[in-house]
C-alpha cells in the first residue's frame, strides 16, 4: 500500500526561499549524479556520497520523523543505519519537476545476515541541487505526491 507523502519530515516554509537549482546542470548530469550516488550508497561509501552534497544538506530521517541538516548529522545517521540494516536501493526511473529530480526507487531492506526485513517497496526520492551538488532530499510514498510542485 502506498504511503501518503511526503513520508517523514517536511522542510520548514523558509526552505522554499533558498535557491535549489544549478544553472548549467542539465537533466542528464543530474541523472548521472544520482545513479552514482545510489551505487555509492549500496557500497556504503559514505565519504564519497557526502562529497556530492552541499555542506548544509537537508536529509530526511524517516524513522524518527526529523530532517537532518549538515554532513556530520547524515554521516552519523548512515553509520547507525548500516550497523543494523543493509538497505539496497535501485533507481528505476527519473522524473523532472521544475528544477528538482524525482528518482523512482526499488527499495529492499535486509538485516545484517541478508534476510529481508520487510516487503520490497517502491518509494520516490525528490532531490534539489545547488551548484551541481545535492542540497535536499525528500521521501514520498506515491509518485503523485512526489511530482507535485
Amino acid at each position: 500500500m502506498p504511503l501518503p507523502g511526503p513520508v517523514g519530515p517536511t522542510d520548514p516554509p523558509s526552505w522554499g526561499n533558498r535557491p535549489t537549482y544549478s544553472v548549467g546542470v542539465d537533466r542528464g548530469e543530474k541523472v548521472a549524479s544520482l545513479e552514482r550516488a545510489y551505487r555509492l550508497f549500496n557500497e556504503r561509501r559514505i565519504d564519497d556520497l557526502l562529497a556530492m552534497m552541499i555542506d548544509d544538506i537537508r536529509w530526511p530521517d524517516v524513522p524518527h520523523g526529523i530532517v537532518l541538516e549538515g554532513k556530520p548529522a547524515i554521516r552519523r545517521y548512515w553509520e547507525a543505519q548500516f550497523a543494523v540494516t543493509a538497505p539496497h536501493v535501485v533507481p528505476t526511473g527519473f522524473v523532472e519537476v521544475d528544477d528538482d529530480l524525482v528518482a523512482v526507487i526499488d527499495q529492499r531492506i535486509f538485516d545484517q545476515g541478508g534476510h529481508l526485513l520487510m516487503e520490497p517497496s517502491v518509494v520516490y526520492h525528490r532531490y534539489s541541487f545547488t551548484t551541481g551538488l545535492i542540497s535536499r532530499m525528500t521521501v514520498f510514498g506515491t509518485r503523485e505526491d512526489a511530482v507535485t510542485p
